[in-house]
């Protein structure tokens, strides 16, 4: 009886485990996103979510990992509605004009957007000073890089493996130079979609 009792509670406490462990990665995002990686830490994760300060240590073995993780989730979101844009444009995809259209409106689809873009790139900036970051930033890189094949191989580029690193840079560099200039209206998104689509026509005619 007391085994068969137990199996509830045992349950319950799986759940209550992972609600706070959920919670503690949406606090980190939330962070993330509005105030920057900087403002990440343990204390500010634990008051965000609601959970004691040694909570966030018991889920994650170091900030490194918590923040890695956050990031994962935001930015394996991203991938998913930039894949499901490519399928959407089908032959439009050739065009550089729906494509730098589509990326845009993925990119920048609501006011938190801004965020979510800075929290990515200062992932990628920080892996050059913290190793433990090393890991994750290369896996979404690379990540990135087969989204960009797969795109590239749908809009009919020949070299689609070749070009897909360089394309993937190239775009970066727009949305982060983009992005420090300040993007505060539809002025600005307009000049990143004219820039993004002068790209996808250099790599379209390669």
């Amino acid at each position: 009886m007391t085994a068969v009792a137990s199996a509830p509670a045992r349950s319950r406490r799986a759940v209550q485990r992972a609600e706070r462990r959920g919670a503690i990665l949406d606090a980190t995002i939330d962070i993330l996103v509005n105030e920057g990686l900087a403002a990440v830490t343990h204390r500010a994760v634990a008051k965000r979510a609601g959970v004691p300060l040694a909570a966030t240590t018991y889920y994650f073995s170091s900030k490194d990992e918590l923040i890695g993780e956050a990031l994962g989730l935001l930015i394996a979101d991203e991938i998913d509605r930039l894949t499901a844009k490519a399928e959407e444009l089908g032959d439009e995809i050739r065009s550089p004009r729906a494509s730098a259209a589509g990326v845009a409106e993925v990119l920048f689809p609501d006011a938190d957007a801004f965020g979510r873009r800075l929290a990515k790139l200062e992932l990628y900036l920080e892996a050059a000073r913290r190793p433990g970051l090393h890991k994750a930033a290369t896996h979404w890189q690379q990540a990135f890089t087969e989204l960009a094949r797969y795109a590239l191989e749908r809009a009919g580029v020949k070299n689609a493996e070749g070009l897909a690193p360089f394309f993937l840079a190239a775009a970066d560099g727009i949305l982060l130079h983009a992005l420090s200039e300040g993007l505060s209206g539809e002025e600005d998104l307009a000049r990143m979609r004219d820039q993004l689509e002068q790209l996808f026509s250099l790599v379209l005619q390669a």
